[in-house]
């Protein structure tokens, strides 16, 4: 996909919605909710887990309002 591609409405669903499930296998996957994030490694699984649903809990708010 290019960058200056315009997604139809259901497109971005899509990938919200395969990001999703990829994330949850990894987190499922993982040994615990300890492990640090290696790009962050100041964070544990654990806070990232919470910062997304935090972001999504939000906008879904947002959207649903």
């Amino acid at each position: 996909m290019a960058v200056d591609e315009t997604l139809e409405f259901p497109d971005p669903l899509r990938l919200i919605d395969e990001r999703s499930t990829a994330f949850r296998a990894a987190v499922a996957s993982a040994p615990s909710l300890d492990t640090q994030v290696p790009t962050c490694p100041e964070w544990t699984l654990f806070d990232l887990v919470r910062h997304l649903g935090e972001g999504r809990r939000s906008w879904a708010a947002t959207i649903a309002a």
